[in-house]
C-alpha cells in the first residue's frame, strides 16, 4: 500500500480540480492510503469527503511559501500522514507544498501540468523544477511545449510524462441530468460551460452573438458557469444589444445539463491544457467549434467531430456555427463521431492505470 497526498488549494471548481478528484477516487477505491489537501470550503473538499476520501484544509496564498509557519505546518501533515507520493496541480501549491516536500525529503514529488502558458525562468521556478520535483505529468503536446518555452534547461525531458486527461464515458452516462434550457420554437442553441475568467474569454462569444444576430440567425447562447467577470459580460451583452440571445445559467453542478441543452458546444479559451469540456461535449454527441490553438486539436479532429476556427475571429466562428446549424445530417455524425474518439482515446480506466503506472 501507498501513502498519496493530493494537493490542490484552489477554491474554484475546474478541470485542475477536476482531475485531483477522480484519480484520488481512483486510487482510494483501489484501497490505498489518500489524504487530499483542499481549501476550506471548496468544492473539491465537499465532493472528496462525499467520496470517503481524507480531507485536510487549508488557506495557502501566493506568498505562504515565504511563512515559515505554515510551511512547518505542512511537513508535519506528510510526515503524519507517511505521505509517500505527493501530487501538486498549482504553481502556488507547487511552492509551499513542495517546499516543505524537500524539507523532510519526501520519496516522490509529482507536479500535474495542465495549463499551456510558459513558466518563467527565475531562481524559484529553476530551484523547483530541478530540485524538489522528480516528475511533471502534462496533458497535452502543448502543455509539454510550455515547460521550457523560456529555458530550454528548465524541466529535464526525462521528468516529463505526456498523460491526458482521462473521462470515466461509463459513470458520466450513468448520472442523472436534467435539460437546463428548453429551446424556443426552431432556435439553434450553443452552449459553453466554463468559469467566467479571462482565461475562458467569454467576451468572445457576446462578439459573437453580435455577429450571428446581425446575420439574422435565430439562435440562443447558454453559458453556464459562474465567476468575477459574470457581471461585466452581463453589461456587455446588454450594451451591444444582445441580452436577449445570452443566458447565463450560473454555477452547473451536472455539465449534462448544459451539453444536452444545446445544439453544438462552442469554446473561445485562450488556452486549455486539456479541454475536459470539449471531451465532455463529444460523449454527449456534440460537435464542438474552438480555435484551432492550445490543445483543442487534441480532441477536436477538424471537419470530423468539430471544426477549428482562427484564434479570436468571430467572422469565421460564426460561418462554423451557421454552417453545422444548416446540415443536420452533418452534424449529427460529427456528433456520432466525437463521442466516438473521445471513448477510444480517453477512457478513464486506461488514463488512470498510465497515470499509476508513472508515478510508482
Amino acid at each position: 500500500m501507498t501513502n498519496y497526498c493530493f494537493f490542490n488549494t484552489v477554491k474554484a471548481w475546474g478541470g485542475g480540480e477536476k482531475w485531483h478528484l477522480e484519480v484520488a477516487s481512483y486510487f482510494h477505491k483501489k484501497g490505498e492510503k489518500v489524504l487530499l489537501v483542499a481549501s476550506p470550503n471548496s468544492v473539491l473538499a465537499r465532493k472528496a469527503k462525499e467520496l470517503g476520501i481524507t480531507v485536510h484544509t487549508v488557506r495557502v496564498s501566493n506568498l505562504s511559501f515565504l511563512n515559515p509557519i505554515v510551511v512547518f505546518m505542512l511537513a508535519r501533515l506528510f510526515k503524519q500522514f507517511k505521505v509517500e507520493r505527493l501530487i501538486m496541480n498549482s504553481p502556488r501549491d507547487l511552492k509551499c507544498a513542495g517546499l516543505a516536500a524537500h524539507l523532510i525529503k519526501l520519496p516522490r514529488v509529482i507536479f500535474r501540468r495542465g495549463s499551456d502558458i510558459a513558466i518563467k525562468n527565475n531562481k524559484l521556478n529553476r530551484f523547483l523544477y530541478q530540485k524538489v520535483v522528480h516528475q511533471v505529468l502534462v496533458n497535452s503536446p502543448a502543455t509539454g511545449n510550455s515547460l521550457n518555452a523560456n529555458n530550454a534547461d528548465l524541466v529535464d525531458k526525462r521528468k516529463i510524462k505526456l498523460i491526458p486527461n482521462g473521462i470515466d464515458s461509463g459513470k458520466f452516462f450513468e448520472e442523472p441530468s436534467n435539460i437546463i434550457y428548453k429551446r424556443l420554437a426552431d432556435e439553434f442553441v450553443l452552449c459553453n460551460l466554463g468559469r467566467l475568467v479571462q482565461q475562458k474569454n467569454q467576451t468572445f462569444l457576446i462578439d459573437l452573438a453580435v455577429e450571428l444576430k446581425k446575420r439574422r440567425f435565430n439562435f440562443k447562447l447558454i453559458i453556464g458557469g459562474s465567476g468575477p467577470l459574470e457581471s461585466e459580460l452581463k453589461q456587455k451583452a446588454a450594451a451591444l444589444g444582445v441580452a436577449d440571445s445570452v443566458v447565463f445559467l450560473g454555477f452547473i453542478e451536472r455539465p449534462k445539463d448544459v451539453y444536452f441543452s444545446g445544439d453544438i458546444f462552442v469554446l473561445p479559451s485562450l488556452w486549455e491544457g486539456f479541454g475536459y469540456v470539449l471531451a465532455e461535449a463529444g460523449l454527449c454527441s456534440l460537435p464542438s467549434v474552438a480555435f484551432n490553438s492550445s490543445s483543442n486539436s487534441q480532441i477536436i479532429q477538424d471537419g470530423k467531430t468539430g471544426i477549428l476556427v482562427p484564434e479570436q475571429n468571430h467572422v469565421l466562428f460564426a460561418d462554423a456555427v451557421i454552417k453545422l446549424s444548416e446540415n443536420d445530417k452533418m452534424r449529427k455524425e460529427m456528433g456520432e463521431a466525437a463521442k466516438s474518439f473521445v471513448m477510444k482515446n480517453f477512457e478513464a480506466d486506461q488514463i488512470f492505470k498510465k497515470i499509476e503506472d508513472a508515478i510508482m
